[in-house]
């Protein structure tokens, strides 16, 4: 922000300052002009305006003592310097968007420029009209014809603005000027809060799942719009005058100018090393997308641009996972980096081979969609292929089709397996050893092809290829096994028929009967709240589910379509053949109670007979499904319920905003520094010493420097808060169940040592010695290390005293006494000793510790009456501190001697 001095002619007007100041303080003030005080007259000023120079304002806000400005302050009069504007703030000219033209220089069409360069022009004519040293009338000519200036530039520019709300609450109704205000926030809106650039573009996504993984389609009709720049040299002026010949280029910019290429002709288009050429997307270039509102770190992907004549961007399914998108009309955002370092951070930081691992839970971020394991499943059903269905599947892969497993079948020539085929796509010489699979030399030699443990067992397989054969052969793989899929897939062909939707009448009986039982439990819920009874409901729901899911996954072509351990899937295909299930409810919804009694009436009034005690319609219970259809009161009640869905998801985003913002404000700038550590950059505080390390491990070097783990703590909870409110799925808590695993730290976090530690930062002295900061730290770091009196003993004894005289005790003692001997080092770890006097922990100390203690079991019910009359005393004797334990037990007397060993060179 560039700031724009004003002249010193500004003036300031005292009208009723100086009449509230007479009231605090006995002196006059001091005037810079000639006024007559009279010091026998009590100073009382009519209302008058009175201008002064704002030079010789401030002089006089300074001279006001501080107990007149704190009485000053109490009647609401605040004496600052905030009051005079010395400066004009001016925003960089990158904010100013120019406006290209055919051979003319960029000229910004912002009228604030204008205004700006008005004041500026203002300021100059000021210091030229003087000749001398101006008086008050040219002063105030000069403040006059300045502040109107000013005025006009910041009515243009924008100030900031009071809310009517806050006008309005203090009883006061200002008319602001409207057109300013609207032009102001429309200024705001694009510049800031909309983050526009003319380097964008939106589109609806569609699947491709021919091209590689980390490819875009862009339509033709963008890529004639967007332009790249490049600046022409040696080295690529033949390829530049190429584009310019063949129309591939817009524009072309040469020092200060920019000239179009639309209409030019090419006798005046010969470039030159210097020159900045823009130039139309061409296949290969490299953009980056993002699908809002995801906002976790891998929903920025860079993928390489291929041009086509469609009008949608296309996209390869895998990488719809890390975009949390999908093809049912999701919109993306693409941008085009300009320069080379906004090129080369974009590769470093979104290309897809480095973000194939999920920072936040270590999985990967690619993952095979629907219909690539619906083509896995049908593959390894059929198992055995033809020649001619082998050779069209391995088109797609760079290996060669291996010999066939069978040389001759009865049916046809030779076969080759499912498995054959798939081992075509691993990298050459590739080994694997799983639970569930075996690869040798990129041969499948054992593999579980288990419908529920397909995705899984790809994902493992993927995983090995990462870590053995680096991400690109992963890319590798993806692209070759995507395409065989989705062409065994066309050439075979799935379909579903009528009888997959027909659940056997034995279970339709079951589930109408498990609902009126189901009924009753809500009835007992209408009338009084209970949350067992809530409970056993959810579980009675649950166990009815199970016949239909049963159903879906071994007798139905629709249980290939989903994944058998998705709870969300199986209950949207249970609400399509079995019943739609619990709808209504009174409890954390976003419509009132009086709703839901209004339905039940409804019921009633509509089915007045209903031969059922409960009847589930009335309590939001729908025992219908969508392929039989649903009634006008059972679809009025689903309509209620979908529409709450929505209303919470559009209601909700704002939570999931603000808590991104807040999390955002405080952890964008924490990032992993080159020495390991995890420092706040701003500040160049230390908040954790190594990233990512347990206790008693080495450091394993896996997050490079400058990874913001902040970004990546805050995106971690931001991510599955939205997730939560966009889900369509009402009963689905998948999403708050990871923000809750997230916020409690159920997996990845143990109370280990290293999270357990505390930063201290200690003050330099300046007493001038050598190591004074060193000798703090090592004075704090013992105390705070803990011994204990096992750590202190060096030699435990116990021996039969006849008699023995304790000091605090009249009676003398017989029978056993102990003695622990305490050393004046003590050892606190393997090679690490600490001296006793170092602890600065006295001998009385010690005692009141051990007394401590004991009194702690004296009040425990079986060993109290033991410890309620042992004694405990010290004594020095030949530079022995003993402290003494008597317990009387019978006649027998236990004392506990603790002596503590010092050397002959320690004077007491």
């Amino acid at each position: 922000m560039r700031s724009c001095s004003l002249s010193p002619s500004g003036l300031f007007t005292v009208k009723s300052f100086f009449l509230a100041l007479s009231q605090f303080s006995d002196s006059p003030p001091v005037f810079p002009t000639k006024f007559v005080w009279n010091s026998q007259v009590p100073f009382k000023v009519k209302s008058f305006v009175w201008l002064v120079a704002y030079k010789k304002v401030m002089e006089i806000l300074r001279r006001i003592p501080e107990d007149t400005r704190k009485k000053l302050v109490k009647k609401g009069y605040f004496p600052q310097d905030g009051y005079i504007l010395q400066y004009l703030p001016v925003p960089p000219n990158c904010l100013s968007v120019p406006d290209i033209s055919d051979g003319v220089s960029i000229m910004s069409s912002d009228l604030s420029v204008s205004m700006l360069k008005k004041v500026l022009k203002q300021i100059e004519v000021i210091k030229g009209s003087r000749s001398g040293e101006p008086n008050f009338e040219s002063h105030k000519i000069e403040a006059n014809n300045l502040q109107s200036s000013i005025e006009q530039y910041l009515e243009v520019r924008g100030t900031a603005k009071t809310s009517r709300s806050l006008d309005t609450r203090f009883g006061s109704s200002k008319e602001p000027n409207e057109s300013s205000t609207k032009a102001w926030l429309e200024k705001m809106r694009t510049l800031f809060i909309r983050k526009g650039s003319g380097f964008s573009s939106r589109s609806v996504i569609t699947g491709d799942a021919y091209k590689r993984v980390n490819e875009i389609g862009l339509p033709f009709e963008i890529a004639q719009r967007i332009t790249f720049e490049e600046r022409v040299n040696v080295h690529n002026m033949k390829h530049l005058q190429n584009l310019v010949d063949e129309k591939l280029c817009l524009t072309y910019r040469d020092g200060l100018s920019t000239y179009s290429l639309r209409e030019g002709s090419k006798g005046h288009t010969f470039l030159r090393p210097g020159q900045v050429v823009h130039r139309r997307i061409m296949d290969g270039d490299i953009v980056f997308i993002n699908r809002p509102p995801t906002t976790h770190k891998h929903s920025l992907q860079a993928l390489s641009v291929y041009v086509h004549d469609d009008h949608t961007v296309k996209i390869n399914p895998l990488i719809c996972g890390p975009l949390s998108a999908d093809f049912d009309g999701d919109c993306v955002h693409l941008f085009y980096p300009q320069s080379l370092g906004a090129k080369a951070e974009v590769l470093e930081l979104f290309s897809v081979e480095k973000q194939l691992l999920s920072s936040h839970s270590g999985n990967l971020n690619l993952q095979l969609a629907t219909d690539s394991l619906l083509s896995l499943k049908v593959l390894f059903e059929r198992y055995f292929l033809n020649k001619a269905a082998a050779q069209q599947l391995v088109m797609f892969v760079s290996m060669s089709l291996p010999r066939p497993a069978l040389l001759k079948s009865p049916c046809s020539g030779p076969c080759w397996t499912a498995l054959q085929i798939l081992q075509t796509a691993l990298p050459s010489y590739f080994d694997c050893i799983g639970e569930r699979h075996w690869i040798s030399k990129s041969a499948i030699l054992k593999v579980d092809y288990n419908r529920d443990v397909l995705q899984s067992l790809v994902n493992e397989i993927v995983t090995s290829i990462f870590s053995e054969k680096g991400p690109n052969e992963v890319l590798k793989f993806f692209d070759s096994l995507q395409p065989l899929l989705m062409e065994n897939l066309f050439s075979e062909g799935f379909s579903v028929s009528l009888e997959d939707f027909s659940i056997p009448r034995e279970v339709t009986q079951n589930i109408q009967k498990n609902v009126e039982d189901i009924s009753s439990l809500l009835y007992n819920l209408r009338s009084m709240y209970n949350e067992l009874l809530q409970l056993q409901a959810e579980n009675h729901l649950r166990l009815t589910k199970v016949p239909v899911a049963n159903f879906i996954l071994n007798s139905s072509a629709l249980g290939n379509l989903i994944d058998s351990k998705s709870d969300s899937a199986i209950n949207k295909v249970v609400q399509q053949i079995g019943f739609l299930g619990q709808q209504l409810s009174e409890k954390g919804k976003f419509y009132s109670r009086t709703l839901v009694e209004g339905m039940a009436y409804l019921f009633k009034s509509k089915y007045p007979f209903h031969g059922a005690d409960y009847p589930s319609g009335e309590f939001g219970l729908v025992r219908s499904c969508f392929f039989h259809g649903l009634d006008p009161y059972e679809e009025m009640v689903h309509s209620i319920s979908t529409r709450e869905i929505i209303v919470r998801s559009s209601r909700g985003l704002s939570e999931p905003g603000t808590l991104f913002k807040n999390l955002m404000a405080i952890l964008r700038d924490v990032v992993i520094c080159y020495d390991g550590t995890v420092r706040n950059v701003c500040s160049n505080s230390i908040i954790q010493f190594e990233y990512g390390v347990k206790a008693r491990t080495k450091p394993q070097h896996f997050f490079p420097a400058g990874e913001p783990v902040g970004v990546l703590a805050a995106t971690a909870m931001s991510n599955p808060a939205y997730k939560a409110v966009l889900d369509s799925s009402p009963s689905s808590n998948s999403s708050w169940e990871l923000m809750k695993e997230i916020l409690l730290c159920q997996v990845n976090f143990k109370n280990d040592l290293i999270d357990r530690r505390v930063i201290l930062y200690l003050n330099d002295c300046d007493c001038g010695r050598k190591y004074c900061r060193e000798n703090a730290a090592y004075l704090v770091k013992n105390q705070l290390k803990k011994a204990s009196l096992k750590d202190t003993a060096v030699e435990f004894m116990i021996e039969y005293v006849k008699q023995h005289a304790v000091s605090g005790s009249s009676e003398p003692g017989t029978g056993l006494v102990g003695h622990i001997h305490l050393n004046k080092v003590v050892t606190i770890a393997v090679f690490e000793q600490l001296l006793l006097q170092d602890l600065n922990v006295s001998m009385q100390e010690v005692c009141q510790k051990c007394e401590e203690t004991i009194n702690s079991f004296r009040k425990k019910k079986n060993v109290g009456p033991f410890f309620k009359k042992i004694i405990l005393s010290f004594r020095l004797v030949l530079g022995i501190i003993l402290i003494h334990s008597l317990y009387n037990y019978w006649t027998c007397n236990v004392v506990l001697i603790i002596t503590c060993l010092f050397p002959q060179s320690v004077v007491f």
